[in-house]
């Protein structure tokens, strides 16, 4: 019903801009692009729009894209479009986008003057008003999108319309999200009055574009989903079943965009996940943040059998960032993909506690516990983990493990030591040797400071008030080796009173 409500409002704004009856369209999808086809009986001097469905690439928002000629002549088969969401992820990603980016193509001596119209679908615009609609153009050229302040809202018709002069990527944003994205600090939002995002459904079509869903989206049940919503608008996972974790992966992977909502997950069972293909909680793809930011308290609970495979940052959590950890437990669990752990793949200031893993990682930069640790920390875990053949139990990180071969292959090649005013010093000409020297400063075990020492052969540490703390000092000299920073030099020590 819905789809023979759109033709029939497609035929009325072709007649409302041509002046003439209703005429065939169909989508060509030959190599990728959208073209319209018409009669060949049609006559030259007819003038005939081009046509155009879209949104089957999971932006459903605009349904159809027409351009309509400016003098009487038939170009129906001189314009080509492409539906770019999720095929192009600088356009696909775009703040406040509604529905897909199109390409459009056509020759301007024919074309130039006439009009471009996106047909919107009122009930998949996401409490955005049609009123806060602007077009948006991509200037491949100069790299940047020039907002198209002209365009028409025909909102009977459900039709946003622009004056085309130019080829290229056109797209519809709420026009406040956009702008308030570069600085406007607008109190309207776009939205409807009243309208609650949180009360979407949670729709998982960007993810399974972008990133493995493995049984995830068969999993999830979107009922349990909105009762884990508190009144502070969170979301509180209470976890007994693979069912409602699948559903917390659910939720964050399609619905928690940038970190949105602050979710917690509460394991309150062991859970077995034996015959489910699983997959990470938290991904990106360029322009998209879906990371996980939140916390999981394990309770003591073991989640068994936990297998995922995919090419994407594989682990329990996929893509971390500020996120915790704690006294949760894998058993026979395998996990495969890029920079593989079995807790979290990317982790980006996490902390991870309390935790014991047993299993198998397959991947570059794996570690046991943690793929990729981008100043993470990670406290009382133990592991019992192979990759390909190796126990690799001892590195806790992909990073601590890659650290550790690079070292071993380098070795101790430089001398610092410290001089009368325990400053530590290095040799001027270490320079010559490595690029992107740095001092690394601990007190009391715990690093304080990575300072750059390419221009220093003295650390004046006497000058800088976070060195002036009293405690135990230690430093070393790193630098970038095999892709990883790693220790050159002995250590120094000194006390600080």
């Amino acid at each position: 019903m819905k789809k023979t409500v759109f033709i029939l409002m497609i035929t009325l704004i072709i007649a409302a801009f041509v002046g003439c009856g209703p005429d065939s369209a169909e989508a060509d999808n030959d190599k990728g692009i959208v073209s319209s086809e018409t009669s060949s009986s049609a006559s030259e001097s007819e003038k005939k729009p081009a046509h155009a469905t879209v949104g089957e690439n999971g932006a459903k928002a605009v349904t159809d894209v027409l351009l309509i000629p400016k003098d009487d002549i038939d170009i129906s088969k001189d314009v080509y479009f492409e539906d770019l969401y999720g095929r192009h992820v600088l356009h696909s990603g775009v703040v406040g986008l509604v529905g897909a980016p199109v390409e459009v193509e056509f020759d301007t001596d024919k074309v130039a003057g006439g009009k471009l119209v996106f047909i919107y679908d009122p009930n998949e615009l996401k409490g955005v008003r049609p009123d806060a609609l602007l077009f948006l153009w991509y200037d491949e050229e100069n790299g940047f999108y020039q907002e198209l302040e002209s365009g028409v809202l025909d909102k009977d018709n459900c039709a946003m319309s622009v004056g085309i002069n130019r080829p290229g990527t056109y797209m519809l944003v709420n026009m406040y999200e956009w702008l308030n994205a570069w600085g406007a600090d607008l109190a309207d939002n776009g939205l409807e009055p009243g309208y609650d995002p949180s009360e979407e459904p949670v729709n998982s079509e960007l993810w399974e574009l972008h990133g493995y869903v493995g049984d995830i989206v068969s999993l999830a049940d979107e009922e349990y989903i909105n009762s884990c919503k508190q009144a502070d608008g969170s979301y509180l996972f209470n976890v007994s079943t693979p069912e409602q974790l699948a559903s917390a992966v659910y939720f964050n992977n399609c619905a928690n965009k940038d970190g949105k909502y602050p979710i917690a997950i509460n394991i309150e069972n062991d859970i077995d996940l034996e015959g489910y293909s699983w997959a990470p909680m938290g991904w990106y793809a360029a322009g998209i943040d879906y990371d996980f930011t939140g916390s999981v308290n394990g309770n003591g609970h073991t989640i068994k059998n936990m297998y995922i495979d995919c090419l994407d940052y594989a682990g329990f959590i996929g893509k971390g960032k500020y996120c915790t950890v704690s006294d949760l437990n894998f058993e026979n669990a395998y996990v495969s993909g890029r920079s593989p752990g079995i807790v979290i793949s990317y982790a980006r200031d996490c902390r991870v506690s309390g935790c014991t893993v047993q299993g198998e990682v397959e991947g570059l930069e794996a570690g046991s516990v943690v793929g990729i640790d981008q100043s993470s920390y990670m406290e009382d875990c133990k592991a019992n983990v192979m990759c390909d053949g190796e126990d690799i139990s001892n590195y806790l990180s992909g990073t601590e493990r890659g650290k550790a071969a690079a070292s071993e292959k380098n070795g101790i090649t430089e001398e610092i030591w410290l001089d009368d005013n325990s400053r530590p010093c290095r040799e001027e000409d270490v320079i010559e040797t490595y690029n992107n020297l740095v001092w690394e400063i601990k007190r009391n075990g715990v690093v304080v400071l990575e300072r750059g020492a390419e221009n220093e052969t003295v650390l004046p540490w006497q000058e800088i008030d976070l060195l002036t703390v009293p405690g135990h000092y230690e430093v070393t000299l790193l630098a970038y080796v095999n892709g990883y920073y790693v220790p050159v030099s002995n250590t120094v020590e000194y006390d600080v009173t």
